[in-house]
This record gives C-alpha cells, sequence and structure tokens, in this order.
C-alpha cells in the first residue's frame, strides 16, 4: 500500500474542496455514510449558529448495508442530540441509498415540513465534497449553497478511518476510486455538473486501479441503468 499513497493524495487533494469560509445558511445537509465525522460537523456549524436547522439523509448505503442496524440518519441525529443539537431542529430522511437520491429525497422532507430555505451548508465525507458541491449544481441550481468542508489532512483522516471498526484503510480507497468515476461518467446523464479532471490526476487514477483498488470502477451501461431507475422513482411524496 505504501507505493501507493502519493497517488491516493493526489485523488485526496483533488476530491477534497478545503473551503476555508464557511457563509451562514439556513439549512444544513448532512449526507450519509459510516464515519462520524458527519454529524459531528453539522453539530458544529449548528452551535456556531451557522445554520437554522440540520436535515441527516441517508439509509444505507455501499459502505453500510449490512453492517448498521438503524439507518445513517438515525445514526446521526442521535449522535447530533447527545452533543447538544435540540431534537426539534433536526430532520431526518431515511430512503437515500446515494448521494444522488440525497439530494433528491431531502426535498421531500422539505415540502413535508413547509421549509424553503434559500441557502444550502452540504457537509459530506471530505473526498465526497468535489461530486457533492457536482450534484447541488443541479438540485439546489435555484439557491445559494456551498461545501463545508472538514478541512482535514489525510494522515488525519486515515487516522480516523483505523480506529473505526466499520471502515478499512482499503474501502476509503476503493471509495475515492469510485468518486472519480462517477466524475468522469455521469455529467452526461445530467445528474451533476461536469468537472475537469488533470491528467496528473486521472494518472493516479489508473496507478491506483492497477494496484488492484477497483471495487467501484463504474461502467456506463451500469450508470445507464442506474439513472434510468432513479428517473421512474418518486420523491415528492
Amino acid at each position: 500500500m505504501e507505493k501507493i499513497m502519493n497517488d491516493v493524495s493526489v485523488l485526496w487533494n483533488y476530491l477534497c474542496l478545503d473551503k476555508k469560509e464557511i457563509k451562514k445558511s439556513e439549512c444544513i445537509i448532512g449526507l450519509g455514510s459510516i464515519l462520524k465525522i458527519v454529524p459531528e460537523k453539522c453539530t458544529e456549524l449548528y452551535k456556531r449558529d451557522l445554520g437554522k436547522y440540520i436535515i441527516f439523509s441517508g439509509n444505507c448505503g455501499k459502505g453500510t448495508e449490512g453492517i448498521i442496524e438503524k439507518t445513517e440518519a438515525e445514526i446521526f441525529k442521535n449522535i447530533a442530540i447527545e452533543e447538544g443539537v435540540p431534537e426539534e431542529s433536526i430532520y431526518t430522511e431515511n430512503d437515500a441509498t446515494t448521494t444522488y437520491e440525497n439530494f433528491k429525497y431531502i426535498k421531500r422532507v422539505l415540502t413535508k415540513n413547509n421549509l424553503n430555505p434559500e441557502s444550502f451548508l452540504i457537509v459530506g465525507k471530505p473526498y465526497q465534497e468535489r461530486r457533492a458541491l457536482a450534484i447541488a449544481d443541479i438540485e439546489l441550481a435555484d439557491k445559494e449553497y456551498n461545501i463545508a468542508s472538514h478541512n482535514i489532512t489525510l494522515n488525519d483522516y486515515l487516522e480516523i478511518v483505523k480506529k473505526d471498526e466499520n471502515m478499512e484503510v482499503e474501502d476509503f480507497i476503493n471509495e475515492m476510486i469510485g468518486e472519480i468515476s462517477l466524475l468522469m461518467l455521469i455529467p452526461k446523464y445530467g445528474l451533476q455538473s461536469p468537472q475537469t479532471i488533470p491528467d496528473y490526476v486521472m494518472q493516479s487514477y489508473r496507478n491506483i486501479i492497477e494496484a488492484g483498488y477497483n471495487k467501484y470502477v463504474y461502467q456506463d451501461e451500469e450508470l445507464r441503468k442506474y439513472v434510468e431507475g432513479l428517473n421512474e422513482k418518486t420523491y415528492e411524496s
């Protein structure tokens, strides 16, 4: 693994946006995952009065299916309450299994609760930030939105992963490969804005795949079928 860590660092630096300035918004969105740094970041933002309420979104995704007993959103909500966020300031969405569904089902929560925020702060895994913002370019195009970055180094993040009993470093590397794969293929289906991927990033991407990290290398036909299924779902009710 040591041989590919330089390439892993290249992908990390590209995918993490590391935004320093955070503008106060009405709604904080917490995208589901297996690590608790997301609800902890959402809690921090809420306590700093940078959002009026939080929506946690997530059922079980590829990293949590068969591992957790409650939904990602429910687990995140409990963590936030334990950290001092009032329960009435937290909404949950328990159906989404992908980041694309996170955004679509969150709109249902807003409608159901008569909420119409004009601004959003989006919190996900650090290496999810670029794709989350690209999805927001489509799903929140008529709103003000931004990423609330964790501003964490790769080494510090690896330490968090190593201490977590539900995730391995190999999982993290495979997930980063999946992020690049989706950034390459999904924009043509209109689910996210196109992103420029530099040649040196693509070279590191290929190097890591050649080292055996290919679990989430998506094929175009696979994604086409996924998008068709996604478009057939109803998100309003």
